[in-house]
């Protein structure tokens, strides 16, 4: 009975590394979206992309948003606790408007699942409110 009980002490005290969440890898992923427009009769079809995802995207956040070619886009209040993600997002769209909201959703070591929902700064021909949801799926490493 004395050996078992260092082992089964050994055992409770590595549970809660073993339960902590797995950081998202650095990789290839395959991210598909989803854009759904608030009072459109006819929706976007959902589309896919492959972006490669570095250390630093993860780090800063910008992994779990839409694509890394719009400079005119900023992620902040952007926040990670174990396998929750949110941020907060402001993108300026060609001439005066913008677009904001707010993402949340959960990673894991392989990918992420975001749901987005913000609006058009002003309403855009009477599209006003959109949600978008977002999963990435590690396909893997980035190619040289």
């Amino acid at each position: 009975m004395r050996i078992l009980l260092p082992a089964a002490l050994l055992a409770l005290s590595s549970l809660p590394a073993a339960a902590a969440a797995p950081v998202m890898q650095p990789g290839l992923y395959e991210i598909t979206a989803q854009m759904v427009m608030k009072g459109m009769p006819m929706q976007m079809p959902a589309s896919s992309f492959r972006r490669c995802i570095t250390p630093q995207d993860i780090a800063d956040g910008s992994a779990y948003a839409r694509g890394r070619d719009n400079k005119d886009c900023t992620i902040s209040h952007f926040k990670q606790s174990g396998n929750s993600i949110s941020y907060d997002f402001s993108c300026v769209m060609q001439g005066h408007s913008s677009m904001v909201g707010r993402a949340s959703g959960s990673s894991h070591a392989s990918g992420y699942d975001m749901q987005t929902n913000g609006h058009f700064v002003p309403a855009m021909e009477g599209m006003g409110e959109f949600s978008q949801k977002m999963s990435a799926k590690r396909l893997g490493d980035c190619g040289k």
